[in-house]
């Protein structure tokens, strides 16, 4: 078990993937994680999701000049229509959304971190599966889901997706950051089920914070 920074993480699963892969990344706020991969996959192709109108007009701004990328002002989710989303901004830059939002609503995080949640949104939502057959996207090799407590959802509703997966970089929670999320064991245990282990993290155990991220692969194609 590798552990380390989100970013530096990444670069253990190069081997894995092939020279020009598709990535999904769901919650790419501004596109900082995206710029980052963008170095390490240059030939990639790039689906990002960012639901937020604010904070995709930023991501837009930031991704303009990486090949191969499509915006998608989409929430990956358990269902297709639209949804609440509960946008999270901080104390003193009132009315500019930041990362954090959530279809779910806050529960436990808003005592462990200066976020608030002064508002809610209508955005449009979609499940990765019908994303997928309907963009005519036959195969996802990485997918990235930093979505505040929604990961295990947009997964279950990712099935056909999921079987072309090799890896996967998943936020975790280990207390209730909002309302009716799974915490981090089930979701680990979950993709146990469906045929990938965690290589890697960014957090200590016992974790010092209340989230993390977890690297997973594909059991069958992970060399030990």
């Amino acid at each position: 078990m590798k552990v380390g920074s989100r970013h530096k993480l990444l670069q253990i699963i190069a081997p894995y993937l092939p020279p020009a892969p598709t990535i999904i990344e769901a919650g790419a706020y501004k596109g900082h994680d995206s710029l980052y991969m963008a170095k390490l996959w240059p030939n990639a192709s790039f689906h990002l999701f960012e639901p937020v109108p604010e904070l995709f007009a930023q991501l837009e701004s930031n991704t303009q000049h990486i090949p191969h990328v499509t915006r998608w002002p989409l929430a990956l989710s358990s269902y297709n229509g639209t949804t609440t989303f509960n946008i999270a901004e901080k104390k003193e830059r009132p009315g500019m959304p930041t990362q954090a939002g959530s279809i779910l609503r806050p529960k436990d995080r808003i005592h462990h971190s200066p976020i608030i949640y002064p508002r809610t949104i209508e955005v449009a939502a979609i499940t990765l599966d019908t994303w997928a057959l309907q963009q005519n996207v036959g195969t996802v090799d990485f997918l990235w889901l930093d979505v505040q407590g929604h990961e295990l959802d947009i997964l279950k509703h990712g099935t056909n997706v999921l079987k072309t997966t090799t890896t996967l970089f998943v936020e975790l929670h280990f207390i209730q950051a909002y309302e009716g999320q799974p915490l981090a064991e089930e979701i680990i245990t979950w993709l146990d089920k469906h045929g990938f282990i965690m290589i890697g993290r960014d957090y200590t155990e016992p974790p010092r914070w209340f989230f993390g991220n977890g690297l997973f692969i594909r059991r069958d194609l992970y060399t030990f």
